[in-house]
């Protein structure tokens, strides 16, 4: 456009000039002449400036090239003569802190480097697609820069390690790298006996096989091959135990990867226990009833077709009191409990025992008794006193209650085995996958009585229910049911609803049924409690995982299962109340402390409102150091069990309502936990994220560059034992590592190469300063897995 009006221009004045000059006027040709030039050097600086602009852009869009290329081709360069270094020998155990080490060069000489960010590197490791957390260093010696790059990791899972090294996005020469890591040395901890059982009954004719898994302590299977049978050895003695116990050798199935150890067990009963280098296994010791082969045929028989036949037998003593004569009793025995009678009159039968087929329920083999001239055994629980009674068919009864036992759990005592039997009898049991839909409104903000009121017929609970929060639109595919889950649980046992409180301020400490509730708490809502808990487990066994949002005190899960509670539980639920008061009687001498079998009550107000006896009697019964353990144990009982017995029956009412009383027999307390609550899961990056960090020194700022890369290669189980060691639960409460209280604090500390340091009562972690990423490795497994703080590790 210039151009053109340029040129118009031109021409326009190249008519006047011409004109001009032939009418040959001197001063209109000078005057033309000066504005035509003028005309042009005004037009030509400005395309000059104009080109100049474009020329300019030009020249700084090459030189952009250039350097690009340029810095792509140094890159390129500096990747291809980078040289990788293996500290290590192909293939490796896991199990140790591994480095590597990237040297760069540049025309063959060292290319020296103070950041990562100069040559942008970058490492990623995986395993399997599983990515293993590295940490990444420039290696500095008094401070100078280097050309030595270090990659530190821990390597725990075995497998084909896979290592993608690259600096600016150009991968090293030779990457990527493989490396093999292989199964440590197995582990007594998690080397286990196949089936888990404590009782194997068997023949004495042919061969009784004792299997084993071989793992190592990261729960990597060993191969069989690469083991030293000499260091497995099962130890085999005959009860009662008067004889020399006898040595098995184990053996090594190549094609099945496994050990087993195998023997011909005469009639008998025997104690054999499995060990590893010394130290006993995981389930190693067990005992073994070798019966005949016809009364093996008899007992397995009785078993399976659930036969109940009853056993002449002989009471020599109940718990501490000894029969001068022997009572006779019929010992009877069907899957769910071993019952001893006695006849009135030789008439009338009389139930003088009852012990529950559970692991409740321990029993002993005594030897012969030779006053009756019949083997004798013992039968214990939690709930009463010990029996003792001979029997010409003690053998018998052990082993039907042995196989009945095992018969309940599904084979096996590892929580997951007996877990996925409880799911399966489950279903069993109820028959049903789910008997319709169910569809309710709960109002949010007033979340207990709404769902109360919208579940309050039976029917309800069997089928799947789909939850719709009013006032909020939104379908329920699932989520809506599992977020109502979890909020209705966090309700439930928060102690700001006083359904369950703890026994001391402390937010982290474990729930229990509130005797002294508001009195618009009524037992009903424990029977809601107590639905919405069987519930749970209803919808585990059938579809999706649900579980509580909640830190059940011990005696009250025991109580769930029939446990007998002692003085034990006040360690868990009370530890307060443990340590001022429990522990110092059991310590301490109590004649001169003028104690009684009596328990004091009192108001919110510190006022006197009664006396409780704790045993009938109990205001004229002085406690000593004789019965101090009676005493403390009937203390429990009051505190734990009796103040509360309306609300754990109500609780037990609507549980049992949707889980059959017997099927959680099988269970402990700690494994009910783990069905009921679930484990906790330990996010890395939510850890991370709600952290606290007080330091900032260079040095702590490495330091805690690889406390994240160490924890972020921890299995469940270390990550359970650091919040163990830091917050003196391996428990987090209901929303996480966010609801701590305080938060989870990591400071810096100013020792060094010593052992972290943990006050839990703060949640706080010491770090001290370390010379290298494997020390504070070893450092760090050290303090977790023992628990002793700040001295000097050799």
């Amino acid at each position: 456009m210039i151009l053109q009006e340029f040129g118009n221009i031109n021409r326009a004045l190249l008519v006047e000039i011409i004109q001009a000059v032939e009418t040959r006027s001197l001063i209109n040709t000078l005057i033309y002449t000066l504005i035509y030039g003028g005309i042009l050097l005004i037009f030509g600086v400005q395309w000059l400036y104009t080109n100049f602009l474009r020329l300019n852009r030009f020249v700084c869009l090459a030189g952009r090239i250039s350097k690009t290329l340029f810095k792509d081709y140094f890159f390129k360069t500096l990747a291809q003569s980078a040289r990788v270094q293996f500290t290590w020998k192909d293939p490796h155990p896991v199990g140790n802190s591994m480095k590597l080490h990237v040297k760069l060069y540049q025309r063959g000489k060292p290319y020296l480097i103070h950041h990562l960010e100069d040559v942008n590197f970058s490492a990623r490791v995986t395993c399997g697609g599983t990515p293993i957390d590295v940490a990444i260093d420039v290696v500095k010696e008094n401070l100078q820069n280097s050309n030595i790059i270090s990659l530190c990791f821990t390597a725990k899972i075995a497998g084909s390690y896979v290592f993608i090294i690259t600096i600016s996005d150009k991968l090293v020469s030779g990457s990527p790298f493989v490396r093999t890591f292989l199964a440590g040395p197995p582990d007594p901890k998690k080397t286990s006996v196949t089936p888990n059982l404590s009782t194997i009954v068997t023949s004495n004719q042919g061969h009784t096989q004792v299997a084993l898994d071989p793992f190592d302590e990261f729960e990597n299977r060993c191969c069989v091959d690469s083991l030293c049978l000499d260091d497995f050895e099962m130890t085999v003695t005959e009860l009662p135990g008067d004889r020399k116990p006898e040595v098995v050798q184990v053996s090594a199935s190549e094609l099945l990867n496994t050990l087993f150890f195998s023997k011909t067990f005469a009639t008998g009963i025997y104690v054999a226990c499995v060990t590893l280098k010394g130290r006993l296994i995981s389930g190693g010791k067990l005992r073994v009833i070798s019966l005949s082969a016809s009364e093996f045929e008899e007992v397995s028989q009785c078993v399976d077709q659930k036969k109940s036949e009853d056993h002449e037998s002989y009471i020599i003593c109940v718990g501490s009191k000894e029969y001068s004569k022997p009572k006779k009793v019929f010992v009877c025995i069907s899957s769910k409990q071993l019952v001893l009678r006695k006849f009135i009159l030789g008439l009338l039968p009389v139930r003088f025992r009852t012990f529950r087929v559970s692991f409740a329920t321990t029993f002993d083999y005594i030897g012969m008794n030779d006053k009756l001239g019949f083997p004798a055994v013992t039968f214990t629980d939690d709930n009463q006193a010990s029996v003792t009674f001979a029997s010409k068919d003690a053998m018998k009864i052990l082993s039907i209650f042995a196989m009945h036992l095992s018969k309940n759990i599904g084979g096996s005592e590892t929580f997951v085995n007996k877990q996925d039997f409880f799911y399966c009898a489950m279903r069993r049991y109820h028959n049903i996958s789910f008997l319709g839909e169910t569809h309710i409104t709960v109002d949010r903000s007033n979340l207990l009585s709404s769902s109360m009121h919208a579940l309050r017929g039976s029917h309800e609970w069997f089928r799947k229910i789909y939850v719709t929060f009013s006032g909020e639109p939104g379908l329920d595919y699932g989520g809506v049911s599992r977020e109502w889950f979890d909020l209705l649980s966090s309700e439930i046992f928060s102690p700001k609803t006083e359904l369950f409180v703890p026994f001391s301020s402390n937010p982290q400490a474990l729930v229990h049924p509130n005797p002294n509730r508001s009195p618009l708490m009524t037992l009903k809502f424990y029977k809601f409690a107590g639905k919405i808990a069987g519930k749970c487990l209803f919808e585990s066994s059938h579809s999706s995982k649900q579980f509580i949002k909640a830190r059940l005190s011990r005696s009250f899960l025991a109580q769930l299962i029939g446990l007998r509670v002692n003085y034990k539980f006040f360690e868990y639920d009370d530890p307060d109340f443990y340590v001022s008061k429990i522990k110092y009687i059991l310590n301490s001498s109590v004649n001169d402390l003028d104690l009684t079998f009596t328990e004091e009550v009192f108001d919110n107000n510190g006022k006197l409102v009664k006396v409780v006896e704790l045993v009938r009697g109990g205001k004229s019964k002085p406690v000593s150091d004789e019965n101090k353990i009676e005493y403390i144990n009937a203390l429990a009982r009051y505190r734990l069990v009796t103040k509360v017995k309306s609300e754990t029956q109500a609780f037990l009412k609507g549980f049992n309502a949707l889980v059959p009383e017997d099927l959680t027999m099988i269970f402990d307390e700690k494994e009910l936990e783990l069905l009921l609550c679930g484990v906790s899961e330990y996010d890395v990056e939510e850890f991370r994220k709600h952290c606290t960090v007080s330091g900032c020194s260079p040095k702590f700022q490495k330091v805690l560059r690889w406390f994240w890369t160490i924890v972020g290669n921890y299995t469940q189980e270390e990550m359970a034992r650091l919040v163990q060691f830091t917050t003196g639960s391996s428990q987090l409460p209901p929303g996480g590592f966010s609801k701590l209280i305080p938060k989870f604090l990591i400071m810096e500390d100013f020792s060094y190469n010593k052992l972290p340091k943990a006050h839990t009562c703060f949640n706080q972690l010491d770090l001290p300063d370390y010379e290298s990423f494997e020390k504070m490795d070893r450092c760090m497994l050290v303090a977790i897995k023992e628990g002793s703080e700040g001295f000097l590790l050799g």
